[in-house]
């Protein structure tokens, strides 16, 4: 008797609940969680260093080429036909790549479907119009290769004891059976699986049917015997070509060895006594595309020096990535001859049928190196120009050596100090400078930061108008000898950089600082205070000696809207409060008088002749004061005051 149909979309329903409910039930391959490392490694200090094999190893069965286009069929199922694929609907869900979702499973002998090293397993839903009694499903296959063992068979797995495992039958039609190919637990990367199906009824005939009875089937021959696969994977090798790679030559078109700084130029550098080496490998695809993870990596390290003799091992990580770095920088090691190779290897799990361990090690050729138990400046006497490269943004030389270069207010300068010779490390390095402006002047350093280790710079602020910087750079080598260069010097004036600080209209910039009236210096990193009456700031001046309003948690300065403004500075423990308006774009300084000493009429102070704008100040901290300095301090405050005014005005 005829079995009643279903439709599809019955069918594609059934399918859709066993996907959900089946899981917990179905037959699997269950992966365990842990992945043991290969082997726990302790440096050999003066020991023999681990034989690596060098021989080129036998190749594996590499994965076949596809012919043509053989995805599996699809259609209605109905149990009544002598073809397989007419009687039942198989479908597969692989998570990892959706090409080979469904139909897109390619049968044989088009073997295109490659599984992902990523991929923990994918599933197989087979569906007919009657209910199953039995769903069987017999897989065999081989791994990788092995230097004892050309095509070793997958335990548990073999191509002459194929093994049957029941699929799951979904409840309560039994239309469905679904299995998933747990891929971490039993098939190793470089594996190639082929598998078949069985399916059995009461409710039609003929009672069996089997996958290998249709078109879409091939014979695949092992030593004694031959099997038919109706369908066949193949488990990705990370190192992508499919063959087991021992030489240099396969290792350098999958992995790409880099190091900083880097030893493998020719003729090596030598690393100093300050640096140490950081050793890089990158997964790399030769023809393109995606790039696999590297699973395992290793060190080895011969040392032949002065206390330093030995060899060490040391992993590289993370584990299972595109990119991978030693877990400790190596050395500094010197008068050291350093040679080191690189390992690296698939690793699997401790599973069911027993196995652990690692497979396809591939091997890196061996580079050597010598670490220098130098590394100072290659002509102390030379200064900077003979042993770094000296970068000063904008040019300072620009206008010609010898005349002033000028810039607009408020644009900074960048200083950078570069050894072109990479072991040649930049210990220290600082900027000597000299500020001033027609109100005073200040001296000090500021420390370069290191960018790389022979690469330092620093950022020379920008200068209130009027103001003049002459500077110098000093930098000191591993060993602490220092070079230095000449002095260099510009002026910045007139308006606020454009470029730098735009000015919105109604907004103005303004400085302030304090002078020293005992020794005409201005003082650095003076506090301050700054508010409106709308808002506030406090902070402290810059080491030139002079301040102005900031943005809230940036740099450089902050135009202010056109107003009133109250500024406080104190210094040598007196305060003193002055208030003025903003009333253009112009930018101005403000300066305020302090006395860090007693002043005695024999007192000279070296000043400008005239204020940039209005000053008020008391000569406090000053316990002596004599006539001509009181009467020379009013006559200044006199005509800085009308200046403000008229100004203000």
């Amino acid at each position: 008797m005829r079995p009643s149909s279903r439709t599809l979309g019955q069918l594609a329903l059934v399918a859709v609940v066993a996907l959900t409910l089946a899981a917990p039930f179905l037959p699997t391959l269950h992966a365990t969680s842990a992945l043991p490392a290969p082997r726990v490694v302790t440096p050999a200090h003066g020991g023999s260093a681990e034989v690596k094999p060098t021989a080129q190893m036998p190749a594996a069965t590499s994965h076949p080429s596809a012919t043509g286009s053989c995805p599996t069929p699809t259609g209605t199922p109905i149990w009544n036909s002598p073809s397989f694929f007419s009687d039942a609907l198989v479908n597969f869900y692989v998570p990892g790549d959706p090409a080979l979702n469904n139909s897109n499973f390619q049968t044989e002998p088009c073997p295109t479907n490659v599984i992902p090293t990523y991929l923990n397993g994918f599933w197989m839903y087979v569906t007919s119009n009657v209910a199953l009694q039995n769903a069987n499903v017999t897989i065999w296959g081989t791994s990788w290769s092995t230097p004892g063992n050309f095509q070793p068979d997958v335990p548990n797995f073999a191509p002459a004891t194929p093994r049957v495992m029941p699929m799951y039958l979904e409840p309560p039609y039994y239309h469905t059976a679904a299995f998933y190919f747990n891929i971490y637990e039993f098939f190793w990367p470089g594996s190639q699986i082929y598998f078949n199906i069985t399916l059995q009824t009461i409710q039609a005939s003929p009672g069996t049917i089997r996958s290998t009875e249709s078109t879409h089937n091939v014979p695949v021959p092992f030593s004694g015997g031959v099997n038919n696969a109706t369908w066949g994977f193949y488990v990705a090798d990370p190192w992508g070509a499919g063959n087991f790679a021992e030489t240099d030559e396969n290792f350098s078109q999958d992995i790409a060895v880099s190091t900083t700084p880097s030893v493998l130029t020719t003729p090596a550098f030598q690393p100093n006594p300050k640096q140490t080496l950081q050793i890089t490998l990158t997964s790399i695809n030769p023809s393109g595309g995606k790039v696999t993870p590297i699973p395992m990596a290793e060190g080895t390290f011969t040392l032949t020096g002065p206390g330093n003799g030995g060899v060490y091992y040391q992993y590289f990580g993370p584990t299972n990535h595109t990119t991978m770095q030693l877990v400790l920088p190596l050395g500094p090691y010197p008068g050291t001859r350093v040679q080191f190779n690189i390992t690296a290897w698939l690793p699997w799990e401790q599973s069911t049928n027993g196995q652990v361990g690692a497979i396809d090690r591939i091997y890196s050729q061996i580079y050597s190196f010598n670490w220098s138990s130098q590394g100072g400046w290659w002509a102390p006497t030379q200064g900077v120009s003979g042993n770094l490269q000296l970068s000063i943004t904008p040019n300072v030389n620009a206008t010609g050596v010898g005349k002033t270069t000028t810039y607009l207010t408020d644009t900074p300068v960048n200083v950078t100090i570069h050894s072109p010779i990479e072991n040649v490390t930049i210990s220290s390095a600082a900027i000597q400078f000299r500020y001033s402006d027609a109100n005073g002047f200040t001296t000090g350093a500021i420390t370069m930061s290191a960018i790389t280790k022979n690469t330092s710079s620093a950022i020379l602020p920008g200068l209130a108008p009027g103001g003049t910087v002459v500077f110098s750079v000093t930098a000191k080598d591993v060993f602490g000898n220092p070079v230095s260069s000449g002095n260099y010097s510009y002026t910045e004036t007139g308006p606020v950089n454009p470029t730098v600080l735009p000015v919105p209209a109604g907004y103005g910039l303004f400085f302030v600082e304090a002078l020293d009236l005992s020794s005409g210096q201005l003082v650095s990193n003076v506090n301050y205070s700054i508010s409106n009456s709308t808002w506030s700031e406090h902070g402290r001046g810059s080491l030139f000696g002079f301040a102005a309003p900031v943005p809230i948690g940036g740099v450089g300065y902050l135009p202010v809207s056109w107003g009133g403004f109250t500024v406080t500075l104190t210094a040598f423990g007196n305060t003193e409060t002055y208030t003025f308006t903003v009333a253009s774009a112009t930018p101005f300084t403000v300066v305020f008088y302090f006395a860090s000493q007693p002043i005695t009429p024999n007192t000279s102070v070296s000043l400008g002749t005239s204020l940039t704008l209005p000053a008020v100040a008391g000569l406090v901290g000053a316990a002596v004061v004599s006539l001509p300095v009181v009467g020379w301090f009013r006559e200044r405050r006199r005509k800085a005051e009308a200046e403000q005014r008229r100004v203000t005005l």
